[in-house]
């Protein structure tokens, strides 16, 4: 098949914009055309390289690994070309759709919300708080709070810091139940699980480890739930040490054998494209990060 140089390069800028933006619907808005537009422009594209890009779906794309490296050959150089191209100040406004688990946002991260919409009155937000895993370009998620592994390896990861796992009670709940010498004692007592870490692990200063799977008087998906039972004498609490600051503070909530320290979780950021980013994400980007280095440890 005879190939135009420049009508080939079109297709591959709309191919990137196609990726970066994470589906039909999306690209045709951008780039203002209708979708029956880019679907025939991308098939046009994979006639031309006779070969599959996107396998597609009713609801999701995924890359060939064709599609994969050809996107990875242009991608730059798309964002450097729409860049020159592009006359236009961008203003920080529109929607910014944001996934995090149940109580990260209520409990530590809503001052900096409430900061950023302060400072950025033309973006609203849109958070869902969801401890079940979801699909980000399905549910049209621009930026995702997450613990632990990454869910998906196509999205970028950007690390606001880490949380210390430790055991926590009230005095009024020692008091009745007596200490603890040992966590395997920790089954003489009623104790307080909450996602996501179900199952205990522990680490003493000497070296010695402990893990419990055992049962709980109380399991929970929200952690400002769990600090409240906790507080009203309800047991001991494997939580991160975090949310629980307020409550050590005031005297409300000791540490319980703090020779022995819990797991370390980190907490992420994820965004589906490193260039071409919507000004919109930078800037939450940014000021999630600069908040975050003063809260979490690196």
């Amino acid at each position: 098949m005879a190939r135009g140089l420049g009508t080939e390069l079109e297709l591959i800028h709309l191919f990137v914009h196609l990726v970066n933006t994470g589906g039909f619907s999306q690209v045709a808005k951008e780039l203002g055309i209708p979708i029956a537009t880019v679907s025939r422009k991308l098939t046009k594209l994979e006639g031309i390289l006779d070969t599959q890009l996107i396998m597609r779906s009713t609801r999701k794309l995924r890359l060939t690994e064709e599609g994969s490296e050809l996107f990875g050959r242009y991608q730059d150089a798309v964002a450097h070309f729409d860049s020159c191209c592009d006359t236009r100040i961008e203003k920080p406004e529109g929607t910014l759709r944001i996934a995090a688990p149940v109580s990260i946002i209520s409990m530590i991260f809503m001052e900096v919300i409430n900061d950023f919409s302060k400072k950025y009155p033309g973006i609203q937000l849109h958070i869902t708080q969801n401890n079940s895993t979801i699909d980000l370009i399905d549910e049209g998620v621009d930026v995702a709070i997450v613990g632990g592994a990454q869910p998906d390896s196509s999205w970028v990861s950007k690390s606001l810091g880490v949380l210390h796992y430790g055991l926590f009670a009230s005095p009024g709940y020692l008091g009745a139940a007596g200490d603890l010498s040992h966590p395997d004692q920790l089954n003489q007592h009623a104790l307080i699980k909450v996602w996501p870490l179900f199952n205990w692990s522990m680490k003493h200063t000497s070296g010695e480890s402990f893990y419990y799977e055992g049962p709980a008087k109380l399991t929970l998906g929200d952690l400002y739930g769990a600090i409240k039972a906790t507080v009203d004498d309800g047991g001991i609490l494997y939580g991160p040490e975090l949310f629980a600051r307020p409550q050590l503070a005031t005297g409300q909530l000791v540490k319980v054998l703090p020779q022995w320290h819990g797991e370390q979780r980190r907490i992420s950021l994820l965004y589906h494209q490193r260039s071409q980013q919507p000004l919109k994400v930078k800037l939450f980007i940014d000021f999630m990060c600069e908040y975050a280095s003063g809260l979490l440890d690196d």
